[in-house]
């Protein structure tokens, strides 16, 4: 996934308003894509995530920014030390969003500036087509998507003030082919409501959406992956 959402970094920064020598945090930073964006005009970017893996992709392809092994939802950071934190796509992935939305204000100074994104509303996101095929394999993504309004205020909810939003409904995943699709399955495929699903049914749920996955003009697959940006402050 991480080339169809560097865009979306390159967007979430844009929409930080970042300033010269600020501290910026980018929580669940995965391959590093959105650290690399923010960095420049002296500015000291920290990126955290908690898979290694994606960590050693990061460090490696972003000269410049610092990145730490660390759960974005307890971080061991001090009060009020970064300007600016931003997170893409990460935020969906917090067993308690609210907490961890309490966890990124306390680390961010007052006047600070929140700049994410999240997948959805729901119309613009996989389920608009693997619905049916969720439905038959057990799969509930019910509350998964938020609409605009409802994370906003989650996110007001949290303490975080002047709360704006957008959603382009045009963004998606892109896979260049069947390959890739199937690769993209097994290593997103072991979430809580997959995760007692056998090898072979595994591998029925993947062929099943394959089947009906978008192409477009050039034959690459297309998977609806809607985005809302949120931007907010620290009051």
């Amino acid at each position: 996934m991480a080339p169809s959402l560097r865009p979306i970094a390159a967007e979430v920064v844009r929409r930080a308003r970042l300033e010269r020598d600020e501290r910026v945090l980018d929580l669940g930073t995965g391959t590093g894509s959105a650290a690399a964006t923010a960095l420049g005009q002296g500015r000291r970017v920290t990126g955290i995530d908690a898979a290694p893996g994606m960590l050693e992709i990061a460090r490696r392809e972003v000269s410049g920014a610092t990145f730490h092994e660390m759960d974005f939802g307890a971080l061991d950071l001090e009060d009020a030390t970064h300007d600016v934190a931003i997170a893409v796509h990460s935020l969906l992935f917090a067993t308690d969003q609210a907490a961890v939305l309490r966890e990124w204000l306390r680390v961010t100074r007052r006047g600070g500036r929140l700049s994410l994104s999240v997948p959805g509303p729901t119309d613009v996101t996989p389920t608009a087509i693997y619905a049916e095929i969720y439905r038959r394999y057990g799969i509930d993504t019910s509350g998964r998507y938020p609409t605009a309004g409802a994370l906003a205020a989650h996110v007001a909810d949290a303490g975080w003030e002047n709360v704006e939003t957008a959603v382009d409904g045009s963004t998606a995943i892109i896979l260049a082919d069947v390959d890739a699709f199937r690769t993209w399955r097994e290593m997103g495929s072991r979430g809580a409501q997959t995760a007692e699903l056998t090898p072979v049914e595994h591998g029925a749920l993947t062929e099943e959406m394959l089947a009906v996955t978008p192409r477009d003009v050039g034959g690459r697959l297309r998977i609806p992956f809607g985005t809302i940006y949120l931007t907010a402050v620290k009051g």
